[in-house]
């Protein structure tokens, strides 16, 4: 099963200077990349159970919370963005076939109490079950 883990250290090899965190961070830092479980209920059983189910879907959400610039934060969380929508990447093992994303563009969740900007994005991935080594 594909780990917060594994797609956050796929995610470091493509942006660069980011703090890296999974389920929380400490929002007085900048440039903070956190990833977390989305909610969802996308997963369906095919019929004859899981011996006959070659793909799985993991849901996720990531907080680009990255600086006091606004334009430099939505940047940021585009490029974020540009790494699943319509790719179908390896990561750590598991071949992805589809990245539905929640919405058009990364969504604007303001500015918090140390005036840093941020972003959200939500996804889902849909990958082959077997990892390949």
């Amino acid at each position: 099963m594909m780990t917060l883990r594994e797609v956050s250290e796929w995610m470091e090899d493509k942006i660069s200077n980011a703090t890296w965190r999974i389920n929380s961070y400490d929002r007085s830092l900048e440039k903070v990349i956190c990833t977390r479980n989305l909610a969802s209920a996308r997963d369906k059983m095919t019929i004859g159970g899981l011996a006959n189910k070659s793909t799985a879907v993991k849901g996720i959400s990531i907080i680009v919370h990255w600086s006091k610039n606004p334009d430099e934060t939505e940047k940021t969380a585009q490029s974020v963005y540009e790494l699943f929508d319509g790719q179908k990447p390896l990561i750590s093992g598991y071949q992805v076939v589809l990245c539905k994303m929640r919405n058009d563009e990364p969504i604007s969740l303001g500015i918090d109490d140390s005036g840093i900007f941020d972003y959200v994005i939500e996804l889902w991935i849909t990958y082959q079950r077997d990892r390949k080594e």
